[in-house]
C-alpha cells in the first residue's frame, strides 16, 4: 500500500448523488489478502526495498458499484511497481500482475471505498464517468 495525502473538497455531486472523500487515502500495490499471514509480512518487508511513487494522476476517474455501494477513483501511473512486482515474484515464486492502480477518492456517505485489484474486477466494477463530471472531479483534490 502507497499512503497518499490529498487536499480535498468536502463533498461533491457526481450525476444525481453527492459524494464524501474517503477517510484516508492510499494506492494498492499487491493484494495479499489470499496469502498467509507469515508470506504477507515476508513480502511486506522484503518491498521496503524497492520504493514505488506516484508518476501520473491521470484524467481517468471511474464510478465504481458493488452492490448498493458505489465510489469514484482515480487512475494513476506509478514508478517503481514494475520492479518491485517482478522482485516479488521472483524471490517468493508468486505471480502477481500489475494491477489497475488508483486512488478512491469519494464514496456515498458512510461508505467505504470498493477493491478494485484485478483487470477483471476493474472490467466488471468500474464504468466511466461523463466529462463535465470529470472536468468536475478534476479540480476537487491535490495532491499534496
Amino acid at each position: 500500500m502507497l499512503p497518499v495525502s490529498l487536499n480535498i473538497i468536502s463533498k461533491i455531486k457526481i450525476g444525481t448523488e453527492n459524494y464524501f472523500p474517503k477517510i484516508g487515502y492510499h494506492v494498492s500495490l499487491i493484494c495479499l489478502e489470499d496469502l498467509p499471514e507469515s508470506d504477507q509480512k515476508k513480502i511486506l518487508n522484503f518491498a521496503k526495498k524497492y520504493p514505488v511513487n506516484i508518476k501520473e494522476i491521470t484524467p481517468i476517474y471511474r464510478l465504481v458499484t458493488e452492490d448498493i455501494h458505489r465510489s469514484i477513483i482515480v487512475r494513476v501511473r506509478l514508478h517503481g511497481l514494475k520492479k518491485l512486482l517482478s522482485a516479488v515474484n521472483h524471490h517468493f515464486g508468486y505471480f502477481f500482475v500489475y494491477p489497475p492502480t488508483h486512488i478512491t477518492l469519494f464514496t456515498l456517505k458512510d461508505q467505504y471505498g470498493i477493491g478494485v485489484n484485478s483487470g477483471s474486477e476493474y472490467r466488471q466494477l468500474t464504468s466511466q464517468i461523463n466529462q463535465k463530471d470529470s472536468l468536475k472531479l478534476a479540480k476537487s483534490f491535490k495532491l499534496i
